[in-house]
């Protein structure tokens, strides 16, 4: 039986999970997770039919299911080569920077919806061709519901812009903080002195700042709207430690 990993292309959380996928060399096969579309069979496979349900999540070999970016990252670590990803010395440590991480995350997702609310060009990338080409403008309209209806799943709804942007700072701050006092001699430095999926986890943080050039697959207008101009000059240096942190240790086989 195949490794399956269901996430979404853009998604910063489908990213944890694949990075740490190729960095330990686990072999996979992803497959495409359509929001809405796809929520019946992803309760089914979880056999959650109430609450919240997400992606990514990793049916492996044996036909287990595991969700979380971190649960799978943690399974491909127990299973893969190379460095371990979550060294025993350093297990609560990140244990800590990945629920900052997800702080982040949801933060820099809250501010980045909102702004492809307000954009008629990213609605339209985040619906399937053949269902765009079915239902025309109707389709911008579906698009915007399932935003609206994502920013109401995740809590940030009803958040304010002020205090979304202050948890984000809050997070980048932080990881600048983490950065300077590290005791890496490697370049670029790690959060640790070696190469963790702590690493993996804030530099997603960055992708609500200024997308990477490559692992997230974001179209052309919502990579506009992940981009967040006064956050990407006040973070200039996390974000070119990130970018270098993708060049030296993203894998970029898939």
């Amino acid at each position: 039986m195949t490794t399956e990993l269901l996430g979404i292309p853009y998604s910063p959380w489908s990213e944890k999970a694949r990075w740490a996928l190729e960095a330990r060399k686990v072999p996979y096969a992803p497959v495409l997770y359509q929001p809405l579309l796809g929520e019946p069979a992803l309760r089914w496979k979880l056999r959650k039919f109430t609450g919240r349900v997400s992606v990514p999540v990793l049916t492996d070999d044996e036909g287990r299911v595991h969700a979380d970016s971190a649960v799978i990252a943690r399974w491909a670590d127990a299973r893969g080569e190379g460095p371990a990803l979550f060294p025993a010395e350093h297990a609560a440590e990140i244990d800590r920077f990945v629920a900052l991480s997800e702080r982040g995350l949801g933060a820099g997702r809250g501010l980045a919806l909102r702004r492809a609310l307000a954009d008629d060009a990213a609605l339209a990338e985040l619906v399937p061709r053949g269902v765009s080409k079915v239902l025309g403008p109707v389709a911008i309209k579906i698009a915007a519901a399932g935003i609206r209806r994502t920013l109401r799943k995740y809590g940030t709804a009803g958040a304010q812009r002020d205090a979304l942007e202050h948890t984000l700072a809050e997070v980048l701050d932080e990881l600048r903080a983490a950065l300077a006092r590290s005791p890496s001699t490697a370049t670029p430095k790690t959060i640790f002195a070696t190469f963790t999926f702590a690493d993996i986890a804030m530099a997603q943080v960055l992708a609500f700042v200024r997308p990477p050039a490559f692992g997230l697959k974001v179209k052309p207008a919502n990579r506009a709207r992940f981009e967040d101009p006064a956050f990407a000059e006040k973070y200039a240096d996390l974000v070119a430690w990130r970018d270098a942190i993708y060049d030296a240790h993203r894998p970029r086989a898939k």
